[in-house]
């Protein structure tokens, strides 16, 4: 199941309910709490990856008074019991933050789009991308030498992210933060494990598979949409980061798609 709910009531936190399969809801507009069982509740708010599991009784909505608008998928398979059982998907994680929101929501409403096609191809498509959607969203969050990554990213962490996602020069971004380069490299490196640079060349080849998926665009202007310098240093940095050509990716794609 999957789809999109505007300014949702959510879940009972007297009654909790009981799934048997995986969920994710990602908050698009609002804010408010969600809590496992037996855990104190989380506050969560637009740009938040909830992380549902089977059979632990959940409950997640706004605060009294205040509003909240979702996309959830709900999924199951043995490759994310497999993910649990190795501690890569755990309920001691339940949030993720994902900021630039737009983005994320457009993948997350593809991925719901293909489930409504019953051609095999196509789910399983949809279903490698929610793999792929997953794995981002985790190795993208703050190391914080054992402190829990959903207490969420520092304000000017998040609109810089937001600001690289748009391919401004990390200089602008820098000086946005009130910072010196350097001072907001190790500070940003400090908190997602990764320098400005990689961070923001991994969200643009992200952004490279779905518009090599949806608008079928060439390497050069792929190159020139995301602020590569050429598309030689772009097709470099796809391989990098996907383990593969973007030749090959694009013969991966159903027919129709390349």
């Amino acid at each position: 199941m999957s789809g999109k709910l505007r300014n949702s009531a959510g879940l009972s936190f007297l009654n909790m309910r009981i799934l048997g399969s995986y969920a994710l809801v990602y908050l698009i507009d609002g804010g408010g709490r969600y809590q496992l069982r037996r855990q104190p509740p989380v506050r969560c708010r637009k740009g938040d990856l909830l992380l549902v599991f089977p059979d632990i009784a959940h409950a997640y909505g706004p605060n009294p008074g205040g509003k909240w608008s979702e996309i959830y998928i709900v999924f199951e398979g043995a490759v994310f019991d497999l993910w649990r059982r190795h501690g890569i998907l755990s309920p001691d994680r339940p949030v993720l933050r994902l900021p630039a929101v737009d983005r994320h929501a457009r993948e997350l409403l593809d991925i719901d789009a293909l489930s409504r096609r019953r051609d095999p191809a196509r789910q399983l498509n949809q279903i490698c991308r929610l793999q792929s959607f997953l794995a981002s969203a985790l190795a993208t969050q703050p190391d914080r030498g054992g402190e829990a990554a959903y207490t969420g990213w520092p304000a000017w962490l998040v609109a810089a992210a937001e600001r690289m996602e748009r391919a401004e020069p990390l200089s602008s971004i820098a000086r946005e933060a009130g910072m010196s380069y350097e001072s907001f490299r190790k500070k940003f490196r400090a908190i997602t494990g990764d320098s400005p640079g990689r961070y923001r060349n991994r969200l643009a080849v992200d952004l490279a598979l779905q518009l090599i998926y949806e608008e079928r665009l060439s390497n050069k202007e792929l190159a020139e949409r995301l602020g590569f310098c050429d598309e030689f240093h772009f097709s470099r940095r796809f391989q990098q980061f996907t383990g593969q050509s973007t030749r090959d990716f694009r013969r991966s794609l159903p027919k129709g798609s390349r």
